[in-house]
């Protein structure tokens, strides 16, 4: 009896595997919140370039005599570095005698863990107007 008591009180002053257990604990929120830091860098970075490509190419329409809403929005997709044109529409609203140019763009971000969380997609939408 004698030897399961001091057993005991050896077991609880031993912790040894609190810290385990701890880490066990705090390793998914730890993940969940790198890749939420990530996931959220990307999309901002992605909105940038978006919104760069819309400001440059809606300059581009408005010093370029004779350009076309198709060649305005071939250049703003000229413009997109690090991201699939494929992924982005740019639509422009140049008419011939108009004293602005608008270009607008739209992208369905999506996260990388989606496939693993069911995290919905966001619409990213830029908007960029330059008068002529």
């Amino acid at each position: 009896m004698k030897s399961r008591r001091y057993s005991l009180i050896r077991l609880k002053r031993n912790s040894s595997a609190s810290v385990a257990v701890e880490f066990a604990l705090l390793l998914p929120v730890y993940i969940a919140f790198m890749f939420g830091i990530i996931e959220f860098g990307r999309m901002i970075w992605i909105r940038n370039t978006m919104e760069f490509a819309a400001e440059t190419a809606a300059r581009y329409g408005a010093i370029t005599s004779g350009a076309t809403d198709a060649t305005v929005a071939a250049y703003a997709t000229a413009q997109l570095i690090g991201v699939d044109p494929a992924t982005v529409d740019f639509i422009t609203g140049t008419t011939i005698g108009a004293s602005t140019v608008t270009v607008v763009g739209t992208y369905n971000f999506t996260t990388f863990i989606s496939a693993f969380v069911p995290i919905p997609a966001t619409t990213l939408m830029v908007t960029a107007t330059f008068a002529r």
